[in-house]
């Protein structure tokens, strides 16, 4: 290889490193403006139903800041477009739910429950459809619950649960007895080894095993029995508390990002 090749080689690669760190640049700037609008038409919300204690404890910018800190701007920017609007939902829940606990702690849970929800639809289920009807797989054959939930996800693009997704990750982590669908599931993860292995690491699944034995995405919820104390027990595990990131969405995003 010749020394202007080199050269050449060498100003085209300065050339797109410049290009790259322009763009991250530019990246970090729109996730900033996009926590920023979000938190304070949210607070500015609340002032209008006479919350206005809020806005004089600056949460605004406190939440910005606190979920910017913790994912990072291009974990953010991978995320589904859903997840920075119940992030800031949750915070501001969970604020108010801290000055009077004697609040249920439904709308901080059911914003986690979004957040995972559209998550497992997009992340994992839209592709899993395509690869199952691909491989033929669309005729119920065993009258099982986890192979009637399937082939609803599967034909009738019905949402996967997260109690159901818990499901499907235990049997196939204790090797039990999977049927049609199931299997199909279990290949499709194989051919994503990167987020079979989050999923079935006891990093993600301990931890997402204690979220759904607490019952709050479940029972709890529905009944409107979900203490302080679970909302707390939530935070932490979901979100780490947004310091611990080994909080299930942080795994989450990590796994998904492109330029982490």
């Amino acid at each position: 290889m010749s020394q202007k090749t080199l050269q050449e080689l060498e100003q085209e690669n300065e050339k797109l490193q410049h290009q790259l760190e322009v763009c991250v640049r530019w990246m970090r700037r729109e996730v900033e403006e996009s926590v920023h609008k979000i938190s304070k038409r949210k607070v500015n919300k609340m002032t209008e139903t006479g919350r206005d204690d809020f806005l004089r404890e600056n949460q605004e910018a406190i939440i910005s800041k606190r979920i910017q800190d913790y994912f990072g701007d291009l974990l953010l920017l991978n995320a589904p477009k859903e997840t920075i609007e119940y992030l800031v939902s949750s915070e501001i829940s969970f604020y108010n739910l801290s000055k009077n606990p004697s609040l249920d702690g439904f709308s901080v849970i059911g914003s986690y429950h979004k957040i995972l929800d559209v998550w497992v639809e997009q992340m994992i289920v839209n592709q899993f459809r395509k690869f199952a009807q691909k491989k033929g797989a669309t005729i119920l054959r065993v009258n099982d619950p986890m192979e009637k939930a399937l082939h609803s996800v599967i034909t009738k693009r019905f949402i996967l649960s997260l109690g159901r997704l818990f499901g499907l990750l235990r049997m196939i982590r204790n090797g039990e007895k999977l049927y049609d669908f199931g299997q199909v599931f279990s290949q499709y993860l194989d051919k994503y080894p990167d987020l079979r292995d989050m999923l079935l690491s006891d990093r993600f699944f301990l931890l997402f095993e204690k979220v759904i034995e607490s019952d709050v995405f479940g029972g709890k919820r529905h009944q409107g029995s979900i203490s302080l104390s679970d909302t707390k027990n939530t935070r932490k595990w979901v979100v780490g508390d947004f310091t611990d990131k080994n909080g299930l969405m942080y795994q989450v995003l990590e796994s998904q990002a492109v330029l982490y």
